[in-house]
């Protein structure tokens, strides 16, 4: 049996060659990502309702292969074949979605992409390992900010070359970076033999901190709307589809730049702080929903959602790394985010048929409501950083 132990291999940091990789493949997939919503709803023919379905069965499928691949990375004690096959389902899935013509051919093709994800807790794992817990936010921190950048280079080069290529232009080219995010994994990627650390995967004994802190966690992801619907609401205020994308690369440049720093204030103010700022960023998110009038008002939206993505996605995966052991870590990580991904789907029905059934306004009212519930919930949680204040 292998297990990886990165301190050991070579001296790479795994954190930038996986950084690397993030950033090939969220090239791609964010040359897509900007003509998403305007695809489903044009060229598709979706509706809003049938387009929640798509982005919740999406981080559905996302979360249920993170859960496989977690529990199956520990038992084995591989993590790079999980990895490598990840990235290579995002990559065949583009060529998948030339292919779709309807609703549940979409719902395939978006599912295979999501199941990519299952390299999700084995890479999160890996970096976790390699870095200590005084530095892990920051590690995140690097890796989700790498990841967007590359998103923000796919939406530039959409926004640059769409009018000329289209959407079949535009999803082939995606392609390519994609197939690069593979190469790298499996050349600069190596596993050594080691020791078998698996002790079996048993959700007894979990920390009561991290227990309250899932619960939390689902209802936030009861609260939360996908990007495509901020996009779709942008439209009845002037924006054209040739100028949605320039609001989705506002909204990754703030994801981008915001990332690294949250994960490194995490480690040094701790987590709890910076997940507070998070959910409470979402519930102003929704609440400037209501004071749109104008192109000018949109902008804020994706300031505000961009922000709430920066603090939660490094400091959420840093958070639950602190509070579980190494050797089930990939584990837990996967049934903590297979846990959130299972509240997307119900989530994306709910706001796309409140959005569809009585309209957009009533759906941010409804994120508002559950997003404070989820923040009380939160205060509960106990950190480390809150006992060394005692």
């Amino acid at each position: 049996m292998s297990t990886v132990n990165m301190k050991d291999q070579d001296e790479r940091d795994p954190t930038l060659v996986f950084g690397t990789a993030s950033f090939l493949n969220d090239t791609s997939s964010d040359m897509i990502a900007p003509i998403w919503p305007t695809f489903l709803q044009i060229h598709l023919g979706l509706s809003f309702f049938q387009i929640g379905i798509v982005d919740g069965l999406a981080l559905t499928i996302t979360s249920l292969s993170k859960l496989g691949a977690g529990y199956a990375s520990d038992r084995t004690g591989k993590r790079k074949a999980f990895i490598s096959v990840g990235y290579f389902l995002s990559m065949m899935s583009r060529i998948g979605f030339l292919l779709a013509t309807g609703f549940y051919q979409i719902l395939f093709w978006k599912s295979t992409d999501r199941l990519g994800k299952m390299r999700g807790p084995p890479r999160d794992a890996i970096v976790a390992s390699f870095a200590d817990e005084e530095k892990r936010g920051r590690a995140f921190g690097v890796l989700r900010a790498m990841d967007t950048a590359g998103a923000v280079m796919g939406s530039v080069i959409t926004v640059l070359l769409f009018a000329t290529l289209g959407y079949t232009g535009i999803i082939l080219l995606a392609v390519l970076p994609g197939a690069g995010s593979v190469i790298v994994v499996s050349v600069l990627i190596k596993e050594k033999k080691g020791k078998d650390v698996f002790k079996g995967v048993s959700f007894r004994g979990l920390d009561r901190n991290l227990k309250i802190f899932l619960f939390a966690s689902i209802l936030f992801a009861l609260a939360t709307f996908s990007y495509s619907f901020l996009m779709l609401f942008s439209q009845d205020y002037g924006y054209l589809e040739s100028q949605l994308p320039l609001l989705y690369i506002l909204f990754v440049l703030v994801y981008a730049a915001s990332a690294y720093p949250f994960g490194r204030a995490s480690d040094r103010y701790g987590r709890k702080p910076i997940l507070i700022m998070a959910f409470i960023l979402l519930i102003l998110t929704s609440a400037w929903a209501f004071v749109v009038n104008d192109w000018a008002t949109v902008i804020p939206l994706f300031l505000l959602f961009g922000l709430m993505n920066g603090a939660l996605d490094p400091v959420q995966t840093a958070l639950v790394s602190d509070l579980v052991e190494e050797e089930r870590r990939s584990s837990i990580l996967g049934a903590f985010q297979m846990a959130i991904g299972l509240s997307a789907l119900p989530a994306g029905i709910i706001i796309g048929y409140l959005w569809d059934a009585i309209g957009p306004l009533m759906a941010f009212q409804y994120s508002i409501a559950l997003a404070l519930i989820a923040t009380i919930a939160l205060l509960l949680v106990r950190t480390k950083k809150d006992q060394d204040l005692q």
